[in-house]
């Protein structure tokens, strides 16, 4: 593990994001303390958004769509 002093972190991110990007972690220290890690990002796992298609054959199939119910009901309180 690489470690980096937080002068060198702020000088030196754009290289320091690059290392981190091929995998490997980095320990920021203050005066010799650890106080941060820069680690790689966790990778999705799978579609953060499953299909919509089962739940949609699921649902009941209406009759009369939507928008002509609606027109209906407004023409009877003409």
């Amino acid at each position: 593990m690489k470690k980096a002093g937080i002068r060198e972190a702020r000088q030196n991110i754009s290289e320091l994001i690059e290392i981190v990007r091929k995998g490997r972690e980095i320990l920021i220290t203050d005066r010799g303390k650890p106080v941060a890690r820069l680690v790689p990002a966790a990778r999705a796992k799978g579609r953060a958004y499953p299909g919509r298609a089962a739940f949609r054959r699921s649902m009941p199939v209406l009759r009369l769509p939507l928008s002509l119910a609606i027109c209906e009901t407004r023409e009877d309180r003409l």
